[in-house]
């Protein structure tokens, strides 16, 4: 079962904000796997007491592949109302390119619910900007270094350890003015590891 008790302190629900927990098989994990043909599972969490409901439902469905699967869960809320008018857009083009005999466009109205989530995952739909910090390969005094260097500029709202290092989420500040010696890749809309589904 996956702890998700870190995760309902960190989620602020309310009104059309809503996050994605994600079941992603990465091929680098997964011999044999494409990184094209590696399973993806998405579901979207509207309330808090979802969290642990979702990532059960998740691990269930994983487990019916072969591969190996991380949990992620996106560092922003989403829009869902926005996202619900930039899937509307979208559906007006596809309408219209099959007007003008795009055959190509059918598939899309036939997974309406997984384009959906593509939208809500979009940077488009995004209801915060918290900023990921993703340090591979470092030590937990690299991520204790990052967090002291983090917290001179900004609030530091979560921080995980992943299978290659260490997510360290916060509050969006101008990173320009950061200075740190720990190596670390900056995401501005980033997904934060939450676990292996090894059900």
């Amino acid at each position: 079962m996956v702890d998700m008790e870190p995760f309902g302190e960190y989620c602020e629900f309310g009104g059309d904000r809503v996050y994605l927990l994600l079941a992603l098989a990465r091929a680098k994990e997964n011999e044999g796997t494409t990184s094209h043909a590696a399973p993806a599972i998405r579901k979207v969490v509207e309330d808090g007491d979802e969290l642990a409901r979702t990532a059960a439902e998740l691990e269930h469905a994983a487990s019916r592949f072969d591969e190996r699967f991380r949990l992620y869960l996106t560092a922003n809320a989403r829009d869902a109302l926005k996202a619900t008018f930039e899937l509307r857009r979208s559906m007006d083009d596809w309408l219209e390119g099959r007007i003008h005999g795009d055959e190509g466009v059918r598939a899309k109205f036939k997974r309406v619910d997984s384009e959906f989530k593509s939208t809500l995952q979009s940077d488009a739909c995004r209801d915060e900007t918290n900023f990921v910090f993703d340090l591979d390969d470092a030590s937990a005094g690299d991520r204790d270094a990052l967090i002291d260097d983090l917290r001179a500029h900004t609030e530091v709202l979560l921080v995980r350890e992943t299978p290659n290092g260490h997510h360290v989420v916060a509050e969006p500040f101008d990173y320009n003015e950061l200075s740190t010696g720990v190596d670390y890749e900056l995401k501005t809309d980033g997904m934060v590891f939450v676990s292996y589904l090894d059900g």
